[in-house]
Parts: structure tokens; C-alpha cells; sequence
């Protein structure tokens, strides 16, 4: 069951729960760093790019191992993540549910001509190939992401404040770790102690540049898992199922169709992916608003009569 500490102050909680994981993501990059920069030494590689992505690899490991210590810190327990056996097939419910938002999202903007299919389809084993790496794809993005957001960060934040902001920082987190990243480059000669730490904190300074539609957009998709979990407490499995399928469509999708830079709507599309934007956000904020009403009506008809 997910508990709200009552002995937390609002205003001292909601400031650890903006400040908290904010520190915790910068602690996360200068030990990635620290770590990644003698296994590049001793790796031998000429490219820098390696670097780079043991920082990130490093990075998400980190992420996760630090959830067992503030966990014992705050004492909430492997249960509060939301995971329980028994829930297991709510998994492939989740992932139909999810592939069949993005899959109706996706099929509106094929209509209305904003994406248009590739004139040249993959064979049958391309196809295949395709769905097997967009269903890995989905399922791994939505179990580091599930377990650390609607799982690790829900939990902590609750004992922190309430639970709508849990839910909106949560979402706000969610989507703007998605904007973390960094190209930045250097000469192999030029590597030295300093370009790890270079590296790590570059990632940070995307998200004050990150659109302003996808950031919406994936904030409204952290509302909606977030609103999820705090409605089925023991339904982690379920959120992790639908973002598996968001991600499968997005991954095909983008495969088998094409942003059309002539129509007069693609506008409402993001240029961070050209699926999600607008229309999604719109979407996902009907469907949140229909999952609010649903819940709202099913608990009153179960209220006994005063």
C-alpha cells in the first residue's frame, strides 16, 4: 500500500522532493564519471564515443543501485515499488492497452497524411526483426524507467508530500530525464581527467532546450502511469506493460512511416521524434481525464449508503 508520511511539513517536502532526486542525478553522473574514465583508459579505444556511453550505461546501473539505500533510509520495503507477483499478467494486458493508445495515435496522424508509409516495406524476416528489437527495446526502456519513476521516486516522494505532487514531480522528472544526453566531443589527445565530468554535466544542459511539445508530451505520459499507480497501488506491472507498448509503436512506427514535412499539420508533431507532440499530449490528456472519471464513478458506487 502506498503511504504518505503525515509527519512531513508540505512546504520542507515538496522542496526535498525537487531538490532530492536533483542531487541524486548529479551524485549519479560524478561517480559514473569516475568509474567510466579508467575502464575507457585501460578499453584502449580511439574514439571517444565509448567513453560517453559507459558514462550512460554506468549512469542507469547507479540509478538503480541507489534506490536500496534511500529506501532503507525513508524504511519503505521492495513491496512499496509496487511490484507483487500475483500481478504479473496485468505485464501483457499493459503492453495491449499501451500499443493500442500509441497504436489509434499513430494511425490518426497516418489519416490525416502528418506521417506517411515508407514505399518500400521490409520482408516478412524484416519484419519479424523489427518487432522482436522494438518489443526488447519497449520492455527494457519501461523497466529501468518504470522501476525508477513510478516505482522508486513515487514511493519516496509520497513520505515526502502528497499525492498529487508526487505524481506531477514524478512526471516532471520523468520527462525531462528524457532530454539528458550529450554529443560533446574532443580530440583523443585531448582527453584527460576533466572530460568524464565534461561529459556527464553537458547531458544536463539539453533540458533547458528540450521542445516544449515533447517535453508536454511526456510529462502528460508520466501523469497518466503516475495517476495509474497511485490508483492501483500494487500495479506496477501494469504501467510497465503500457510504456513497453508506447515504445514498441513508437519503434515501428517510426520504421514503417515517415514525418511528412509538406503537411500543413506536422507542426503537431515533435521535431524530437516526429510521433509524440501535441496530438499525443492531447490524447494522453483525454485518457487521463476519462481514467480520473472512471475511478471516481466505480469508488462512489462503492461507498455504502450513508
Amino acid at each position: 500500500m502506498i503511504v504518505t508520511d503525515p509527519k512531513a511539513p508540505m512546504g520542507i517536502g515538496v522542496l526535498l522532493a525537487f531538490a532530492g532526486p536533483v542531487l541524486f542525478l548529479m551524485i549519479t553522473a560524478i561517480l559514473s564519471a569516475l568509474i567510466a574514465y579508467p575502464i575507457f583508459l585501460f578499453s584502449g579505444a580511439e574514439d571517444i564515443s565509448l567513453l560517453r556511453s559507459l558514462i550512460s550505461r554506468i549512469g542507469q546501473g547507479l540509478l538503480l543501485l541507489g534506490i536500496y539505500p534511500l529506501f532503507k533510509s525513508l524504511s519503505l520495503q521492495f513491496k512499496d515499488l509496487g511490484y507483487r507477483r500475483h500481478e504479473g499478467l496485468s505485464l501483457p494486458r499493459g503492453f495491449g492497452l499501451g500499443a493500442l493508445m500509441l497504436g489509434l495515435h499513430v494511425a490518426l496522424l497516418l489519416s490525416l497524411q502528418i506521417r506517411l508509409p515508407t514505399g518500400n516495406p521490409p520482408s516478412f524476416d524484416g519484419l519479424a526483426l523489427l518487432f522482436l528489437q522494438s518489443l526488447a527495446t519497449g520492455l527494457g526502456v519501461a523497466l529501468l524507467e518504470e522501476t525508477l519513476f513510478r516505482g522508486a521516486l513515487l514511493a519516496i516522494i509520497l513520505r515526502l508530500t502528497g499525492p498529487v505532487f508526487a505524481v506531477t514531480i514524478s512526471a516532471f522528472f520523468y520527462a525531462g530525464l528524457h532530454f539528458i544526453g550529450t554529443k560533446w566531443t574532443t580530440d583523443l589527445s585531448n582527453v584527460g581527467w576533466d572530460t568524464p565530468f565534461r561529459i556527464a554535466f553537458d547531458g544536463f544542459s539539453h533540458v533547458t532546450t528540450a521542445p516544449f511539445d515533447a517535453f508536454m508530451a511526456l510529462f502528460i505520459a508520466g501523469l497518466f502511469l503516475g495517476t495509474l499507480r497511485l490508483l492501483r497501488p500494487e500495479g506496477l506491472f501494469l504501467c510497465l506493460g503500457i510504456h513497453a507498448g508506447w515504445v514498441f509503436v513508437i519503434k515501428i512506427s517510426k520504421v514503417l512511416s515517415y514525418p511528412n514535412a509538406h503537411s500543413p499539420l506536422v507542426g503537431w508533431i515533435s521535431a524530437y521524434d516526429y510521433v509524440i507532440g501535441s496530438f499525443s499530449c492531447l490524447w494522453l490528456s483525454l485518457l487521463l481525464a476519462l481514467l480520473i472519471i472512471r475511478h471516481r464513478r466505480y469508488t462512489s458506487l462503492s461507498l455504502p449508503p450513508p
